[in-house]
């Protein structure tokens, strides 16, 4: 295990992010464990959510989902959508965003989105 842990740290990742808006106003994001770049033309970018997560359920009634890139200056952000459930926090009462196209919501602290 030492020895995939000096290749993945070699890697240093960004992680992500994924926010949704439901037609009924319903919020949701989480920090999400794989996502990658899925096809050049058309642009495409894949992200698998958790079924048992509150973004997925929500995000199966959006139109619209924003893939946030955080780096590891982002911690708090990060540690924000990966260890709280929207089931019980509003996880955006707790962090700066902004509605972005279609309603979706933006983190103010993302390094892209």
């Amino acid at each position: 295990m030492a020895h995939l842990d000096a290749v993945t740290d070699l890697l240093d990742p960004p992680v992500f992010v994924v926010t949704a808006r439901a037609g009924d106003g319903t919020r949701a994001g989480c920090l999400v464990g794989f996502a990658s770049q899925c096809s050049i033309d058309p642009e495409g970018f894949m992200v698998w959510l958790s079924r048992r997560n509150h973004t997925y359920e929500v995000a199966c009634r959006s139109a619209h989902l924003a893939v946030h890139v955080l780096s590891r200056a982002r911690l708090e952000t990060a540690r924000l959508f990966a260890e709280e459930t929207g089931h019980r926090v509003d996880k955006f009462a707790r962090t700066e965003w902004t509605e972005g196209p279609h309603g979706t919501p933006l983190l103010a602290d993302a390094d892209a989105w």
